[in-house]
């Protein structure tokens, strides 16, 4: 059997998690001989200390645990361990997850060259059912887990089949990853799993779902907290609402990379295409909205809006991150390119001249969001008239290829984390 390299990120709160985890990797896989590489990003319950335990109970356990005070972040820590494995393979499971008998066997049978195989998720009914996963509850705690029954189920829902879909956990060989670049780390709290599925589709990879490899999933236990889905835990409620809040930040952020969203179907072009936005009406929050699909967004003369504003409160707030420590950690990030406004007169190869009070519900569905899909059917360069809406097309030029590889920021090297 091919030896897999296993990595996992843990941080606060997610102990009793990482343990059952555990004791279903020491019970469950199938070859001793793997490579398990846990990453702890932050801790408050002593995960090192019980992780240097478990030692003895592995053949290849190593520890990779950040040494600062903030979180790297899992777009980040999951790139270095995935620079960090030793084997050809990589596997990818979260914290607040349980595999089944075997897992190892099954990601092997379907895993090939050039593939990205996701696992099966079994969740609680805590978010809606869907074709790609199994709802049915064992459990909403690891201490009320029904790790028996969860077996047994597993052992008699196993199918033989493959579907399309990308999620965690996810195996693939390194080469795969790293050719591309790993995550992008300009996503922090979310969207960073359909960004580089997007760029490994359109490096030519393909995705697959293995119905044999199960696992358990607690469902949100990093992003939100262990206690989300209690509508009576006020503290957990403040969490899930600021975790909204980001999700759509990080929305914004994938529009202004791609142009629309998608998971697993990225279109083959991308434009760069410039506003030229004569602000007739008081309306910050339509600005708001338009602007992620423009490169830039060029002022008409006299118009103040805000440009300063700070995407990175909201995820700070959520990670525990002091604006000190920011200020001096924040270089381990790509730097996103939300709020780009300019009082300068525009040189764009494609720019759309219309007024905000032009945008309305209609407009924005039907051509705002559109835009990329618009442009790239135009065959001809000039001048055209949509409703209010003036397309200048002075050049074509489609930018896809240039977003499949990322490159983020090399960490420092006082700031690498320490391994054991």
């Amino acid at each position: 059997m091919k030896q897999i390299s296993f990595c996992i990120n843990t941080a606060v709160n997610e102990l009793d998690n990482l343990k059952l985890l555990f004791k279903s990797l020491k019970d469950n896989l199938k070859y001793k001989k793997h490579e398990i590489i846990v990453f702890i990003d932050s801790d408050n319950e002593g995960t090192y200390e019980w992780l240097l335990t478990q030692k003895s109970e592995f053949n290849d356990l190593k520890i990779l645990k950040n040494p600062l005070p903030i979180p790297y972040g899992y777009a980040r820590n999951i790139n270095e361990m995935f620079k960090f494995a030793t084997h050809d393979i990589v596997s990818y499971l979260q914290s607040d997850m349980v595999i089944s008998k075997d897992y190892d066997f099954y990601l092997l049978k379907h895993l090939k060259p050039k593939t990205v195989l996701s696992s099966t998720r079994i969740e609680p009914p805590l978010h809606n059912p869907g074709p790609e996963k199994h709802t049915v509850d064992f459990g909403l705690y690891p201490d009320k887990f029904e790790y028996r029954k969860f077996q047994e189920y597993c052992d008699k829902n196993r199918e033989d089949k493959t579907t399309n879909y990308f999620f965690a956990p996810f195996t693939m060989y390194k080469e795969v990853w790293n050719n591309i670049g790993g995550h992008d780390t300009q996503f922090r709290r979310s969207r960073e799993d359909s960004d580089v599925l997007n760029r490994l589709i359109l490096a030519g990879n393909t995705s697959i779902q293995t119905w044999e490899a199960l696992v358990y999933h607690f469902t949100c236990t990093s992003s939100r907290g262990k206690d989300w889905f209690n509508l009576e835990h006020s503290k957990a409620q403040e969490r899930v609402k600021l975790q909204e809040q980001a999700d759509q930040i990080e929305l914004k952020k994938f529009i202004k990379k791609w142009g629309v969203f998608s998971h697993g179907q990225p279109i083959d072009y991308f434009y760069n295409i410039d506003a030229y936005l004569n602000i007739n009406e008081d309306n910050p929050i339509k600005l708001d909205a338009i602007e992620p699909y423009f490169n830039n967004v060029y002022l008409q003369e006299g118009a103040k809006v805000e440009t300063n504003k700070n995407y990175n409160v909201i995820a700070n707030q959520l990670l525990n991150i002091k604006e000190k420590d920011w200020k001096k950690y924040s270089y381990l990030y790509n730097e996103h390119s939300l709020n780009k406004f300019s009082l300068t007169t525009p040189h764009s190869n494609i720019l759309i001249t219309f007024n905000l009070s032009d945008i309305n519900q209609e407009v924005f569905n039907s051509l705002i969001q559109n835009l990329q899909h618009i442009i790239h059917q135009t065959p001809d360069i000039g001048k055209f008239e949509y409703g209010n809406f003036s397309i200048e097309i002075k050049q074509k030029e489609n930018i896809i290829k240039d977003k499949i590889i990322v490159t983020n920021p090399d960490i420092k090297s006082n700031d690498l984390y320490l391994i054991s």
